[in-house]
């Protein structure tokens, strides 16, 4: 680890003072350095796997971006914090696996739902191609997206679906809002939340869906998707928690994805490459990419097939999943 100005060994951390740029969530200016990554090697990881390149959505002569972690309320969040662009989110968006349809969150929060069809409004905030709208029963639902693609495609489901930001929606619209897999792509979530408050009504209920980055996922290596312009945000449940001292809202629930099958091969290259990593004495940077963190990787790929291949189960103790899903209650008054 290092602080911010200088370089150091990974063992050591370091807060920043009056001079850091505040917590996108708390406010907050004691922080700690997660790790520095060479843009360089940011961009060849998504060109490589993705093959879509990053370096112009990032302000001219940028060379490295921080991961921070704010010590107030555990959020981590990369400096510069930059949000993709329209062109950014088209170019994924071709792909046809961007837009899951198997996402442990959308059965958990319809069972969160009442039974009787027509009983509230809810709106889907970032619906995608509107697949969570499709198994939401009755009329009253309606999504936004700002991918006209995909708000075409939710069209031709059928479905409600306006291309849009969630601060043009009307204040006191709906009984439920959801946030699937929304905030880790937003620089300033806290603006997020409070639209989600004006728009709800009183015992309004907020659901929110981030990556769990107290699992596997949040020291996976070489995971663009996780780092900007994809996700300027890393949520951790403490910061899911804190969440009830920035806005009006009530925690009812906190509740991390199991491990599922298709989980497996990620978690266990993770584990592998964190357990190689702890036997070296230190992390590999995550992002890095040098012959070291090449022939880990392969390895590691190597390592997890044949793991699978003789144990194909999950492991017996808790594992965690892709997913953290928040269950909020709109404050009354």
């Amino acid at each position: 680890m290092s602080v911010r100005g200088q370089t150091t060994g990974e063992s050591r951390a370091g807060t920043q003072g009056a001079g850091a740029s505040p917590c996108p969530l708390c406010g907050g200016r004691e922080q700690r350095e997660e790790e520095r990554i060479r843009l360089a090697d940011l961009d060849h990881e998504y060109q490589r796997q993705l093959g879509v390149g990053v370096v112009s959505e990032f302000p001219a002569g940028t060379t490295e971006v921080e991961l921070l972690r704010c010590l107030g309320c555990g959020l981590e969040f990369y400096q510069p914090g930059v949000a993709g662009s329209a062109a950014f989110y088209a170019a994924l968006g071709r792909n046809q696996h961007y837009y899951s349809t198997t996402r442990w969150e959308f059965t958990e929060t319809l069972r969160r739902l009442p039974s009787v069809p027509d009983q509230l409004d809810l709106l889907d905030v970032g619906c995608g191609d509107g697949f969570f709208l499709s198994l939401v029963p009755g009329t009253r639902k309606r999504g936004l997206e700002l991918n006209p693609d995909a708000v075409r495609r939710a069209r031709a489901r059928g479905l409600q679906v306006q291309e849009g930001l969630l601060s043009a929606a009307a204040e006191g619209s709906a009984d439920v809002v959801t946030l699937f897999q929304v905030l880790e792509h937003v620089p300033q979530p806290v603006g997020v939340l409070e639209d989600a408050v004006r728009v709800l009504r009183p015992g309004g209920r907020l659901f929110v869906a981030v990556p769990n980055n107290d699992g596997y996922m949040g020291y996976a290596l070489h995971d663009p998707l996780n780092a900007p312009p994809h996700h300027p945000l890393r949520w951790r449940g403490e910061a899911l928690r804190h969440v009830e001292r920035v806005a009006p809202l009530v925690l009812e629930e906190l509740l991390e994805e199991p491990l599922a099958p298709e989980h497996l091969f990620n978690y266990r290259r993770a584990r592998f490459v964190h357990g190689v990593s702890r036997l070296l004495g230190g992390r590999p940077l995550r992002y890095r990419v040098s012959l070291f963190t090449t022939l880990l990787r392969r390895l590691a790929n190597v390592w997890t097939m044949a793991s699978l291949r003789l144990v194909p189960g999950r492991p017996t103790h808790p594992g965690s999943g892709a997913s953290s899903l928040a269950v909020y209650r709109k404050r009354a008054g």
